[in-house]
């Protein structure tokens, strides 16, 4: 891949989503962050202290500031909350900073993509007024809608199927088919009725918990762009960070577990197994029948 095809320089999101939607969780987990805090800068490129600003302001979003971690340093976020806690005021703002964005001549100071935050852990996700930027639309600027949280749509499962009387030996094998049944009907649907739909949908659960990746939001946001460029681009991060995670499997991992082996007279089959399942749990997006 060619300098000359990776020239964007930086690769714009803007991230739009309530305080409880998972996005900071989200944002960790694109570029890796590892504890390591991300800066925020405002529109002249000075970074901003957000511990010295008011009390009274720390929760208030600026739109136009640019949010970058260390870890990835070809993305820039901008952060909008839900237009539930904004209403119309917030949805002026994201089409008026869309436009804006529109009219950048520079290919890097372009939005390239939104990512909206849906949380499946409340009722609310999918009111009017979460709504109200699917009816308005985006121009050229493509959507992909994020249900994060889809973990607690089986604890709903369960609730129905317990409320059924469904004998408790079937409900374990149960949950995964009526959650898929909820999300089909409480959200789902009323996307299929909207006036401009989400190029993709992509379903996060259990981030919380170590090993999990944001993979298929990185390859459905490179299949939504129009421009190669922003494809390759877009791929050289999901590259690099395949690249990360075995390099830290090689030093956190094997490197220990084979010198342990070499210390001991004999490596059994049971420890062989356990060392390649432990490997491959850094790459969950990896099927494999010998760890199941």
């Amino acid at each position: 891949m060619s300098e000359q095809q990776l020239d964007i320089e930086r690769f714009r999101i803007l991230v739009i989503g309530n305080a409880n939607a998972g996005k900071t969780t989200i944002l960790d987990k694109v570029c890796h962050a590892n504890d390591r805090k991300p800066v925020c800068l405002d529109v002249k490129g000075n970074e901003i202290n957000l511990a010295l600003q008011p009390s009274s302001s720390r929760g208030e979003h600026n739109i136009e500031h640019q949010i970058q971690y260390p870890t990835a340093e070809g993305f820039i976020f901008h952060d909008s909350r839900g237009f539930e806690a904004g209403g119309a005021d917030e949805l002026k703002k994201v089409k008026e900073f869309v436009q804006s964005r529109a009219e950048e001549k520079e290919l890097k100071d372009q939005l390239h993509v939104i990512w909206y935050c849906l949380t499946t852990s409340n009722d609310r996700a999918m009111a009017e007024a979460e709504m109200s930027l699917f009816e308005s639309g985006t121009g050229n600027v493509p959507v992909i809608a994020i249900f994060t949280k889809m973990d607690a749509l089986d604890g709903e499962a369960r609730s129905q199927l317990i409320w059924e009387k469904v004998p408790f030996r079937d409900i374990k094998e149960q949950v995964p088919i009526r959650a898929k049944a909820i999300f089909k009907k409480k959200y789902l649907q009323r996307l299929q009725e909207v006036k401009h739909k989400p190029r993709y949908i992509v379903q996060l659960r259990d981030m919380n918990k170590k090993g999990t990746n944001c993979d298929e939001l990185i390859i459905k946001t490179s299949q939504a762009l129009n421009s190669a460029t922003l494809k390759l681009f877009c791929l050289s991060i999901l590259r690099n960070d395949v690249e990360s995670r075995i390099k830290d499997v090689i030093t956190n991992i094997i490197i220990p577990r084979a010198q342990a082996a070499l210390e001991s007279p004999t490596l059994c089959e049971e420890q062989a197994k356990s060392l390649f399942c432990e490997v491959m749990c850094c790459f969950p997006h990896m099927s494999v029948r010998i760890c199941s």
